[in-house]
């Protein structure tokens, strides 16, 4: 195991060996073992089925890395002791040595990341065991962190930015561009669809198929999600607004079969090699048309930050169907987007203020004639 460590320099010429997420096979036999033992199916009535069964791929592979990148720390401070079981190896004092040797390297916010996915893990592999103490620190550097990603500048009302799809789209019909018209519709098409169904997180933005997922209902369409698809493991079913049915079924009819190329897919979003697109290209695509639309960069996760921000903005007294609209579990979800809609009142207010200030204080010199 450390062999293959001291040979990650070679190995990966272009990653830092000190900073690596450790793969699985690189891990030491106890911990391998340990995670195999979470999926395996099993049967949940007599406990047999493994505490990580029912996460999803993206779940699973962002546990793997933050569990992998502890692991690292280990190693590169000859704490590894990989004869060890996992939890036996985790002491307040190296948890505090790994956040100084993190915060050293990336944003507050990865910190917080890093700490929680170690969490989640140490949890499933031992469930008996208290972690309170982790938990207390996972909670505090939560509460302490800056989003180094400006997350309230990003945010836009949920009305503007499903008015820039309409238009989007209406103007690629209109005027098709000159290069790749295909792809421009599609990708407004997934921001339209994605802020008028905030429901819908990524995972199943990517995976929608047609006949599927997404079933016509007359003069609409309708999208629905099995306990197996969704992060909350139930059923969800999103009608789509009536507004978007002829955007889609224009997609559907039109620019789709452009973009397959003759190729054979149920799935709904297609690159323009006619492939299947991935959930990491639909986020970079979003991503890079909503920072040349709207200045800032708004990720698929933010849409949601945005539906329901707007909803405590503009009808604070019913911020209560934010809960069930978002799929939110936890009451304390919802309040954070409360809390941070009362934030952006308060800078409109405060900006306000000041520019009502300055016009009353402006020098005479400065006014117009006849002021």
């Amino acid at each position: 195991m450390i062999k293959k460590v001291a040979t990650m320099t070679t190995l990966f010429p272009f990653e830092d060996p000190t900073r690596r997420c450790l793969r699985v096979h690189e891990w030491p036999e106890h911990d391998q073992k340990a995670w195999h033992a979470l999926f395996v199916p099993g049967d949940i009535l007599d406990g047999t089925v493994g505490t990580g069964f029912h996460w999803e791929e993206a779940t699973r592979e962002k546990y793997r890395k933050g569990y992998g990148r502890w692991l690292t720390f280990l190693i590169t401070t000859d704490q590894l002791q990989a004869d060890m079981p996992p939890g036996d190896r985790i002491t307040r004092k190296r948890v505090m040595a790994y956040l100084d040797v993190l915060r050293k390297d990336v944003a507050d916010w990865t910190v917080w990341g890093r700490l929680n996915e170690l969490l989640a893990v140490m949890r499933a592999f031992s469930a008996d065991t208290d972690w309170s103490w982790l938990r207390r620190i996972v909670r505090f550097l939560e509460t302490n962190s800056v989003d180094s990603r400006n997350k309230l500048e990003r945010l836009r009302p949920a009305a503007e930015i499903a008015a820039w799809a309409y238009k989007r789209m209406d103007c690629v019909i209109a005027t098709p561009p000159l290069r790749d018209p295909a792809s421009h519709y599609r990708d407004a098409l997934m921001i339209g669809l994605l802020i008028t169904c905030p429901t819908m997180r990524l995972g199943n933005l990517t995976m929608i198929e047609l006949g599927h997922h997404l079933k016509a209902t007359g003069d609409t369409y309708d999208l629905s999600f099995t306990p197996d698809e969704t992060k909350t493991h139930k059923y969800l079913s999103i009608p789509v607004p009536a507004s978007m049915t002829p955007y889609i079924a224009h997609y559907v009819d039109t620019s789709r079969p452009v973009l397959l190329q003759g190729m054979d897919t149920n799935r709904l979003w297609i690159t323009r090699y006619g492939q299947p697109m991935k959930g990491k290209t639909i986020y970079d695509r979003i991503t890079k048309v909503t920072e040349r639309a709207f200045g800032k960069p708004i990720n698929p996760h933010l849409f949601r930050d945005c539906a329901v921000t707007t909803v405590a903005i503009d009808d604070p007294e019913h911020i209560g169907i934010a809960a069930p609209i978002l799929g939110h579990t936890d009451p304390r979800t919802t309040e954070k987007h409360y809390i941070q809609a009362n934030a952006i009142v308060a800078g409109r207010r405060l900006r306000s203020s000041v520019d009502t200030l300055r016009k009353e204080l402006k020098p005479r010199h400065l006014s117009k004639k006849g002021d």
